[in-house]
């Protein structure tokens, strides 16, 4: 699928050459003349990259950062600005932009930056996916196997996990032989790495996992 690359200047329409340039690599390419134009529309297929391009300084310039922080699934974002604006790049990084580029900044370096900010975004995407199929199966499992494979996720000896719940250790054994199945795994190890991707690891023994926006 082709990539889409939306280009936001806060203070006039992207550069021509720049549309250009995006679009001759293969790009599906929109411009918008601000971040709110940008938030408004909603394109053919979500943006796997914004290119923010910031001319003026203003308290304001990094709010297309701020507001696609709370999406469940953003875009990633580069930053284009003038060069030597330390404070600038700081705070762009802390809200998330994948990389700040001080303008004017090479053909040949836009397009690896690019190509390198979608990457990091689709491995988001595959993570988030990953996630959510790991919590989907962890949370159709009933109480007391969610609270053996936590234990197990932990770490912890079939022993213990006995004594902390109160079970014989047969009975952890019987379990863990029904998570196996349950899950469709063969090893503790594949088990453990569903577990984890759930984070049942980092829950309570009796609170059931959740999916996590991305």
């Amino acid at each position: 699928m082709t990539r889409t690359i939306a280009i936001v200047d806060e203070h006039r329409p992207a550069d021509l050459s720049t549309f250009r340039l995006m679009a001759s690599a293969g790009y599906l390419v929109f411009n918008f003349a601000n971040p709110h134009a940008f938030l408004g529309t909603e394109l053919p297929q979500p943006a796997d990259c914004v290119l923010l391009d910031i001319r003026m300084p203003g308290a304001g310039r990094l709010d297309l950062l701020r507001a696609l922080a709370i999406l469940q699934d953003p875009p990633s974002v580069l930053v284009i600005a003038d060069g030597g604006d330390v404070a600038l790049a700081v705070e762009a990084m802390k809200l998330g932009a994948v990389d700040v580029l001080e303008r004017p900044c090479p053909p040949e370096k836009l397009i690896e930056a690019i190509e390198h900010a979608c990457m990091l975004r689709e491995r988001l995407v595959r993570a988030a996916a990953a996630r959510q199929r790991a919590v989907a199966r962890v949370t159709s499992l009933p109480l007391r196997l969610r609270q053996v494979l936590r234990g197990i996720a932990m770490g912890r000896a079939n022993k213990l996990i006995a004594y902390e719940l109160a079970l014989s250790t047969r009975t952890v054994e019987a379990y863990r032989a029904q998570l196996f199945v349950k899950l469709g795994v063969r090893t503790t190890a594949d088990a453990i790495k569903i577990a984890v991707a759930a984070g049942l690891d980092r829950l309570g023994t009796d609170a059931p996992p959740r999916a996590e926006p991305f």
